[in-house]
């Protein structure tokens, strides 16, 4: 049983609307409503009612929910418990980031971290905005990686925007293009891309420009996109970063603009009590400083 999902169900039980829970959370509501169903699924029966009046428990839900509220509480003790241990060991750093930052974003800032602190051990891991959300939530990471993550108690830097770009085969032909219309989507077959919560505004444009997908893929990745694109089946969206490693396909700025901020998330008390994490936020504000000065 996935004890994150158990919360969402608390979450959503607490705010009584799933809209205000997903906003609160900083999840999308299919994400919270995905994260219901399958636990549902798991438990053979259904634990909340929706409809117009908001979310409340089942019959069945209100037996079970003083056991959903025992494993939430139990697992946020374990976590609490797992990681006061680890930081009593000594010096090592957990990281989590999106795909694309692990590629382009968080090599540079490691690089300066690496002369700061060498003799830390740095564990990265991958994982969507959900999975990176989770692991903040539990104290399992020091630092997530990504787009904002709306989090009571915790932090947020921005650091670089990620503008979204057209992506295309290689055989499309753009002679003399320097920015894909949005509106040239409708004369193709269209693949929807994944969207995380901090990618609405991307999907708010698509929807605004009735840009109607032939494709939809249901994975927290967008490879299965990319390959499609690089097939000639359809084109799509994707923001630079993610795209940069790709050589397979094109890529375009769309028109009108739209991008993500990208960013660093973490808890104070986490820097206060841990010096690599005080070192590690030290790299960050001195790679975004650099940063700017050179843009200016």
């Amino acid at each position: 049983m996935n004890v994150q999902k158990l919360n969402i169900i608390l979450e959503a039980l607490k705010y009584g609307s799933m809209t205000k829970a997903a906003e609160k959370l900083g999840y999308t509501q299919s994400a919270l409503t995905y994260a219901i169903n399958s636990t549902e699924q798991e438990l053979g029966f259904p634990v909340v009612i929706r409809d117009a009046n908001g979310i409340r428990l089942s019959k069945e839900g209100e037996e079970l929910f003083p056991c959903i509220q025992d494993m939430v509480e139990c697992e946020i003790r374990l976590m609490a418990k797992a990681n006061e241990i680890k930081r009593r060991r000594g010096n090592v750093l957990n990281i989590a980031v999106y795909p694309s930052t692990a590629d382009v974003l968080l090599p540079e800032i490691l690089a300066d971290f690496n002369k700061e602190a060498p003799d830390v051990t740095v564990n990265v891991t991958v994982g969507s905005y959900d999975d990176i959300i989770g692991w903040l939530m539990k104290y399992s990471i020091d630092f997530g990686i990504g787009g904002q993550m709306k989090l009571p108690g915790f932090e947020w830097i921005p650091l670089i925007e990620d503008p979204e770009m057209a992506i295309l085969p290689l055989d499309f032909p753009t002679d003399g293009m320097t920015v894909f219309p949005m509106e040239d989507f409708k004369k193709h077959p269209f693949v929807e891309p994944v969207f995380w919560a901090d990618e609405t505004a991307m999907a708010k444009q698509i929807e605004k420009c009735g840009i109607v997908p032939q494709f939809n893929v249901t994975s927290p990745y967008n490879a299965p996109v990319i390959a499609m694109v690089e097939q000639g089946i359809a084109l799509s969206t994707i923001t630079k970063f993610t795209i940069q490693p790709h050589s397979k396909v094109k890529a375009l700025p769309i028109d009108p603009p739209c991008s993500r901020i990208l960013g660093a998330s973490y808890h104070k008390k986490t820097c206060q009590d841990k010096l690599a994490a005080a070192k590690f936020l030290k790299c960050i504000k001195r790679w975004k400083k650099k940063r700017e000065e050179a843009e200016e």
